[in-house]
C-alpha cells in the first residue's frame, strides 16, 4: 500500500501536469520504475536526503516542489548512468546536495562569461624557470595532492563557493596559494629555520577579495575568468582568507571591494602568470605540475549534468550539446592513466573543484585528458613567483 504522504505527492503532480512542458514531462517522476517490494522507497530516500543535507523548507508547498526536483534528478542520474555504461565509460553520477535544485538554480553556479578574447593574455614561458629537477621525460602519473613543501601539503583543503558563481576567483586564488607556498619554501630555507617553521603554516588566500575586486563585467557572483583574478592578484597582491573572509552573498552586487583595508600576504607585482598554449597543452600542463609543483587553472564549458558527478573519469561531452553558454573553473592538480572496467586505457586530469568536499570524489573529479574535454585544455593558465 502507498502511504498517504506519497499519495498526496502523486495527486499534486496529476493536478499540475497541465503546467508541464513536454521536456519537463520527459523527466517527470511518472517514468520511474517503481520497486514493487518497496513502492515508498524513493520518498523515503528524499526524507533521508532532507536529514543528510539539513534542508529546511518554508512550507509543505515548497517541500512538494523540491521533491519534484529530486525525482527529476533521480531520473536524469539513472539515464546518465545507463548512457555512459553503453558508451563504455566508468563515470558514475549520483544523488548529491544539488538534487533538489532546479535546472536554473544549478546553472546559476556557473559563470555567464566564457573566454571571448585571450589575445591579451601573455603565454606562460616555462623555459625561463630554473628548477633543480627539470625532467623532460615526465612520469606516467603525478599528483600535487601528495606533494609536501615545507612539511605541509602544497594543495590545501577543498573550499566552497556556495551559491555565488565565483568559481573563477577560487581557481585564481588556489593557483596563487600554491605558487606562494612553493616560493616561501625556497625563500625561507635561504634565511633561517625559525622563519621556515613560522611560515610553513601560512593561511590560505582570500577568494572573497578576488571575487569582490577583480570581476570586469559587474558583480563577482555573475562570473568571470581565472585570468581576470590572476591579473588582479599580479597588480594588487592578496590578503589572507582570515583577513578578508568569504561570504557567498557579498558579491551579488558590485562595488564591494575592500582590499585597501586589509594587509597583503602576497605582495603586488610578485606573481607571474600566463596562458598555456592550447596546441601543446598536455605537455605544458604536465610539465608545470611536475617540474614547477604548481597547478594549472582552467575554464571549460559545462552543463547541468556536471553537478551530478560522483566518481570515475568524465568522458561524456554533453556540454557541446547544451544551448546555454555556461562556463566553470577550477585547477588541475594531477594527471594519470588507468585501465577501466572495459579494459580500455584512459588518461585523465585530476581536477579540484570549489563545491566543498561533499561533491564528487571528496571535492575532486577525474576528467579525460588529451581530448580537450569541453575545452578544458584550450584556456589553461599557469603562474609562479620568480626566485629573487
Amino acid at each position: 500500500m502507498l502511504s498517504l504522504s506519497l499519495i498526496s505527492f502523486l495527486l499534486l503532480q496529476i493536478f499540475s501536469i497541465n503546467c508541464l512542458s513536454f521536456d519537463d514531462m520527459e523527466d517527470s517522476f511518472f517514468e520511474i520504475k517503481i520497486d514493487r517490494d518497496d513502492p515508498n522507497k524513493l520518498f523515503k530516500e528524499f526524507e533521508d536526503f532532507i536529514v543528510k543535507y539539513k534542508r529546511v523548507y518554508k512550507d509543505e508547498i515548497e517541500k512538494k516542489f523540491r521533491y519534484e526536483q529530486y525525482v527529476r534528478t533521480h531520473n536524469r542520474v539513472q539515464k546518465l548512468n545507463e548512457k555512459v555504461e553503453k558508451l563504455g565509460h566508468d563515470t558514475k553520477y549520483g544523488i548529491n546536495k544539488f538534487s533538489d535544485r532546479t535546472k536554473d538554480e544549478i546553472n546559476s553556479l556557473f559563470s555567464k562569461y566564457g573566454p571571448s578574447n585571450t589575445s591579451n593574455v601573455p603565454m606562460l614561458d616555462l623555459n625561463n624557470l630554473r628548477v633543480k629537477r627539470e625532467v623532460e621525460h615526465l612520469p606516467k602519473s603525478f599528483n600535487l595532492r601528495n606533494k609536501k613543501v615545507g612539511g605541509r601539503y602544497v594543495i590545501g583543503p577543498v573550499k566552497n563557493q556556495g551559491n555565488c558563481s565565483c568559481c573563477w576567483a577560487f581557481a585564481a586564488t588556489a593557483l596563487a596559494e600554491v605558487a606562494l607556498s612553493v616560493h616561501m619554501k625556497k625563500l625561507i630555507v635561504r634565511l633561517s629555520e625559525s622563519l621556515y617553521v613560522e611560515h610553513s603554516i601560512f593561511q590560505t588566500l582570500s577568494d572573497q577579495e578576488v571575487c569582490d575586486c577583480a570581476a570586469p563585467h559587474g558583480p563577482g557572483c555573475s562570473g568571470a575568468l581565472p585570468t581576470d583574478g590572476l591579473e588582479y592578484i599580479k597588480n594588487t597582491g592578496l590578503a589572507t582568507d582570515t583577513e578578508y573572509p568569504y561570504n557567498e552573498n557579498r558579491s551579488l552586487v558590485a562595488g564591494r571591494c575592500d582590499a585597501h583595508n586589509h594587509d597583503r600576504e602576497l605582495n603586488p607585482y610578485t606573481l607571474v602568470y600566463g596562458g598555456i598554449d592550447p596546441f601543446n597543452a598536455e605537455h605544458l600542463i604536465t610539465r608545470a605540475l611536475f617540474n614547477q609543483n604548481v597547478p594549472v587553472a582552467v575554464a571549460f564549458r559545462t552543463s547541468q549534468t556536471f553537478a551530478y558527478y560522483k566518481e570515475g573519469i568524465l568522458e561524456l561531452q554533453d556540454c557541446l550539446e547544451s544551448e546555454e553558454n555556461h562556463w566553470h573553473s577550477g585547477i588541475i592538480v594531477g594527471y594519470g592513466k588507468t585501465i577501466n572496467s572495459k579494459g580500455r586505457e584512459v588518461e585523465y586530469w585530476d581536477f579540484k573543484n570549489s563545491w566543498d568536499n561533499d561533491w564528487g570524489d571528496s571535492g575532486y573529479a577525474r576528467i579525460v585528458r588529451s581530448q580537450d574535454w569541453c575545452n578544458i585544455e584550450s584556456y589553461g593558465v599557469g603562474a609562479y613567483i620568480p626566485e629573487e
